[in-house]
This record gives structure tokens, sequence and C-alpha cells, in this order.
């Protein structure tokens, strides 16, 4: 297909969000978008011609080419399920970041969070102040259990502690996304000690006192393929969210 530099993914791309239904977000809702960005690796240099010069710095400095790719194709994805959601091109989109790293949409009412683990992806979006997501392969690479402290407040440190140890792996992982989805919606990320908080699937969180400005947040488990574990994290007000599974790409 002859396309000038950026047409064909862009053109792949409205496809397989189509295929999959993509709706922006209502009123009270989240949109996760989740893909693999493997198939898509033939596409780099076209969705590299999206990315603003931020980004493409940022790519230039990844040392591994399967990294980079992930990166490249994640935020060529990422600006162009936000074009769609606010009627932009995706290289118009006006996605920036915070002093803290939290992606903004200036002069917009949305919010939005990315999160990739190998050449998995999701991205979210949502019409509210803030949303968070996570994503991690399971098992993950890193035992978990050696960062159990550093992770688990004292509650959950109890309850870990009550666990069979063939558990612990699996529970310390599903703790990690739902403080990492809530991290990111604070803005602060790993810059607060997760152990500072406490977090099940149905308690609302205070953010900690260097985002006074942040509303509270409840976390929400992601309906995952086996292999991938992820949460999301929102102010109260969005209590539902759609996701959508892209599939590979059309040439």
């Amino acid at each position: 297909m002859s396309a000038t530099l950026g047409q064909a993914f862009t053109y792949c791309a409205t496809h397989a969000l189509a295929a999959c239904g993509f709706q922006p977000p209502a009123t009270g809702e989240a949109c996760v978008a989740l893909f693999d960005s493997a198939p898509w690796k033939h596409f780099g240099e076209q969705a590299h011609a999206l990315l603003d010069q931020r980004e493409r710095e940022r790519a230039a400095r990844f040392r591994h080419a399967r990294d980079r790719d992930t990166y490249v194709l994640a935020h060529a994805m990422w600006r162009h399920v936000l074009g769609l959601t606010l009627r932009l091109e995706a290289a118009r989109v006006p996605l920036s970041t915070s002093p803290s790293g939290q992606p903004i949409l200036t002069d917009t009412s949305y919010a939005t969070s990315l999160s990739h683990s190998g050449t998995q992806v999701a991205i979210a979006i949502t019409d509210a102040v803030t949303i968070g997501v996570d994503l991690e392969r399971s098992p993950p690479r890193t035992a978990l259990r050696d960062l159990a402290a550093m992770l688990c407040s004292s509650d959950e440190a109890a309850t870990l502690a009550l666990l069979p140890p063939a558990q612990h792996e699996t529970w310390l992982l599903q703790l990690w996304t739902r403080k990492e989805a809530l991290l990111k919606a604070f803005g602060v990320g790993l810059k607060e000690a997760p152990s500072n908080m406490s977090v099940s699937a149905t308690s609302v969180v205070a953010p900690p006192a260097s985002a006074a400005n942040m509303p509270p947040c409840r976390v929400h488990p992601l309906q995952l393929p086996i292999g991938l574990v992820g949460a999301w994290a929102a102010p109260v007000n969005v209590a539902r969210c759609s996701s959508y599974v892209l599939g590979l790409p059309q040439s």
C-alpha cells in the first residue's frame, strides 16, 4: 500500500480500532485500549513520524531495538487513540508531561495514562481529572517477594504472611499493579513509597501529601488474557471501564 509517511500506520490503526468497536469514553467511563506492539513492528518508521520532538529524543535513548520499537509504536497508537477521542490528527494531539512525568492533555477535559510490559501496551483515557493504568506480565521477571517490604503496608504484609507461599508472587503482582495505577493517577509515580498506602478493590484511597491537589481515587482490576495482570485507577465518579483489544494490523 503506497502512502505518505505516517499514513500507513494511521490507516491500519483506524481499522484495528474500528474492528474492536472502540468508542471514546462516555461520562463516568474509562476506556482502555490494549494491543501487542510486536506485530506492528514493520510500521515503526510511519509510527515514528507521528511523534513529537520530545518523544523522538526519548526513543533515541533506548539501547535495545525491541524497547525502542515498543516505545515508538505505543506512543504512536496512544496519539491515535487520543486523536480519535479529541477529533484531532495524531500528530496534533496536545500531549505533554508534568514536571513529575504525568501525561497531560493540554486545554482539554480528558486525562490519559500509558503502560507497557514487554511488547504489550495499555492505553487509558477518561473525561475526568486523572487516570492511571498499569500492565504487567505474569509471572513477573523480577521476584516480587524481594520487594515486599517496599511494596506492602503493615496490613498488607500481615495478609501476605497468611497466604500459602505458592500464592505470594501472584498476590504481590496484583498488588503492584494496583499501586502503580494509583500512583500514576496521583501523578507521583514511585516518588512516593508504595508501602505508605493500603489498597483494596473496594476502598477509596486518598492522595499522598505531595499530591494534595488530586482527588481520592479507587482502583479496579483490568480483565486481561492469561499471562497479563493490570489495573486502572481514577476518581470515584469514573465507575466503569470499557476495554478494547486490538487485533493484528491489516496491510
